[in-house]
């Protein structure tokens, strides 16, 4: 048997937010954010838009192009940094009801940035143990509600959004008859180090996230190049096999240290950060949505996926579609 990617979804608040845009008390430039980070816009969750509507709507668009039925989900992971709820329920039970997946086991996970591919890496263990057959994953996020909107250091980075895939268990020849593009979910591989506690954290007298830019930049590109050579190595695959990097977006300047580091091409390198920002765990999703939309993932392609997050955390994985 084998666990695959069936489909995609992806949900961005109404509101897009230009560099130029962000307040003056912040004193940057659009310039400044563009040149050290790569963004260029962001979109910013209105009084309507929840992290349970947008993870909602990109469930269903998930759900609907599997050409399946809520009730079918067997599993749901969510993962999310900013829950409606402080504690409970999850945020996986309160879009499972607006859903209808009235059959699924629902949790969420915290591993900030790299929560998605965790997400991914237990729902796929979790279908291959169990007597199921559908599992959704989601990355949903409202991070504009806990940044400090005075301080330029972090707001400028992130966005809000939401992405959420379908993983489908098939026997393993009925791939190879599939009509449609599938992924199949190949090695993972993740950490962590809790030395790096204040690197990266939500304070909870102020309720917004703080963070040591240095520290987080420095240990990123170390992760990310740890986690693509290791996945690598476990699948025996060398950079010529790999059509795309779908990486956590974070910083287009730490993607281009990783793949200097790695010796990799960097056009191979998806950025998406220019439009949406920093999403999370929802940036990852996001992007692999992207590429399909755009025709860019067929059927041969294999892309390897890695990120970096809050804990501090890291994750690798490959996908062979």
């Amino acid at each position: 048997m084998a666990v695959v990617i069936r489909s995609f979804g992806k949900a961005i608040p109404v509101n897009k937010v230009l560099n130029s845009q962000l307040p003056q008390e912040l004193d940057t430039s659009n310039e400044w954010i563009r040149s050290h980070t790569g963004i260029c816009s962001r979109y910013l969750a209105g009084k309507n838009e929840s992290v349970e509507s947008l993870g909602l709507s990109a469930c269903r668009e998930a759900v609907l192009e599997a050409g399946i039925k809520a009730e079918d989900i067997n599993l749901f992971i969510c993962s999310t940094t900013t829950p409606s709820y402080n504690g409970f329920p999850s945020t996986a039970c309160v879009i499972q009801k607006d859903l209808g997946a009235e059959n699924a086991t629902c949790f969420d996970i915290t591993a900030a940035c790299s929560g998605f591919l965790y997400a991914l890496n237990n729902a796929a263990g979790m279908l291959e143990l169990n007597n199921w057959k559908y599992a959704l994953v989601a990355g949903s996020e409202i991070l504009s509600g806990i940044c400090d909107w005075k301080d330029r250091s972090t707001c400028v980075l992130f966005g809000d959004g939401a992405g959420a895939v379908i993983l489908e268990k098939v026997d393993e020849e009925s791939i190879k008859n599939d009509k449609k593009t599938c992924g199949k979910t190949g090695s993972f591989i993740s950490g962590s180090d809790g030395n790096g506690e204040k690197a990266l954290y939500l304070d909870r007298e102020d309720g917004f996230m703080k963070m040591d830019g240095h520290a987080v930049y420095n240990f990123a590109v170390n992760a990310m190049t740890t986690a693509i050579q290791k996945v690598m190595e476990k699948e025996n695959l060398k950079e010529e096999d790999i059509d795309y990097f779908v990486c956590h977006q974070a910083n287009e300047r730490i993607l281009k240290a990783a793949a200097k580091r790695l010796g990799f091409d960097f056009s191979k390198f998806i950025c998406s950060m220019a439009e949406y920002g920093n999403t999370s765990s929802a940036s990852i999703p996001i992007a692999l949505y992207d590429l399909n939309k755009e025709g860019k993932i067929k059927k041969g392609t294999t892309i390897v996926s890695a990120a970096f997050g809050a804990g501090l955390t890291w994750a690798g994985s490959v996908f062979r579609f």
